[in-house]
């Protein structure tokens, strides 16, 4: 099915209560890049292969090097073009911490956001 909306301007599932998006700007784009991140580090979530203790380097989980190397979201054009595909990263993100944490973490950062119902 392919995505109806800007992505980045939608509500997503998180675990108990909806979170809706209202980027912008690369600036907010860039913001919420990083809080994706801090989640992603903190919960390692999207990194599917265990570290050796003898790995050096820091520890990015696959998620955040993909949404900030891949192409497809280099710029606004290139979002829209590939909403489908961030949707879906969005969606899976969203969906594991509660409406609250994300609206805390989000205000936090300046990312432009709201606590919302989804359209029936």
């Amino acid at each position: 099915m392919a995505a109806t909306t800007d992505p980045l301007r939608r509500a997503y599932r998180a675990t108990d209560g909806w979170v809706h998006l209202d980027i912008e700007s690369e600036t907010d784009w860039q913001r919420l890049r990083s809080a994706l991140g801090e989640f992603a580090l903190a919960n390692h979530q999207w990194d599917h292969h265990e570290r050796h203790p003898a790995d050096t380097g820091d520890y990015l989980p696959e998620f955040q090097l993909d949404i900030t190397d891949d192409p497809r979201f280099a710029s606004h054009q290139a979002r829209l073009a590939n909403a489908d595909a961030l949707s879906g990263i969005l969606s899976e993100a969203f969906r594991h911490h509660t409406q609250r944490e994300w609206l805390e973490l989000l205000t936090a950062r300046n990312v432009p956001c709201g606590a919302t119902a989804p359209a029936p």
